[in-house]
């Protein structure tokens, strides 16, 4: 059986490991999921990634990002408690790597997901874990969601509705338009983008899922 220690610096290993990715493929970027004929903007916070983990530190979540990020994170920074034990620590943090994945490929929209502690708005699976959305300004105030937990399995029952995500855009935080397709359903016509969406887009995006469309 695994020590403390050796569950402790094991855990922390992922949680470096998981660090590099979400900087750089989620953080400093919006995404809009297309669903049900409407969509949402997602964004990815650093101070969220703490959480996302389901660890105890007595780390800030900024601390707490800033040394996952540069493989610094030790087991003496983090601990288990009843609240968050080591077995449901793992159960999220076997999906943690997965989180960059889950925003580029299919899914499922989730809408109102309600949990035995909180009620989320929206959140996305992929059948094997949930991303659950809360939302908020941000810096531009502009209203947008942001991912605020992860949970171990699909979520349906907890859910009101489920949809499927037709289509998955992004952009950098400071640009106006999207400009980058992350996904797109083979059975979503371009013809049923959403004249609000299609206004948030760039022409050459617009034009390359056009182009898509007739491959």
């Amino acid at each position: 059986m695994n020590s403390k220690r050796q569950n402790l610096e094991y855990t922390a290993r992922i949680i470096c490991k998981a660090a590099g990715p979400y900087k750089s493929n989620l953080i400093g970027r919006k995404f809009l999921y297309i669903f049900d004929n409407r969509y949402i903007e997602v964004i990815y916070k650093t101070n969220n990634f703490k959480h996302l983990t389901g660890v105890e530190s007595e780390l800030s979540a900024k601390d707490f990002f800033k040394l996952a990020k540069r493989g610094k994170l030790s087991y003496k920074n983090i601990y288990f408690s009843s609240t968050h034990p080591f077995q449901l620590s793992m159960k999220k943090l076997k999906h943690l790597n997965d989180i960059v994945k889950l925003s580029t490929s299919e899914s499922f929209m989730l809408e109102e997901i309600k949990t035995n502690t909180k009620t989320y708005k929206f959140g996305t699976t992929d059948l094997n874990f949930t991303l659950c959305f809360n939302q908020l300004t941000d810096a531009y105030e502009n209203s947008v969601y942001h991912v605020e937990s992860l949970r171990d399995g699909d979520c349906f029952s907890k859910s009101r509705t489920v949809y499927n995500v037709n289509a998955i855009l992004y952009k950098k935080n400071d640009s106006k338009t999207y400009d980058h397709c992350a996904f797109l359903d083979k059975n979503f016509k371009f013809d049923d983008i959403p004249n609000s969406v299609r206004k948030l887009c760039t022409d050459d995006l617009l034009t390359e899922l056009s182009k898509s469309q007739k491959t």
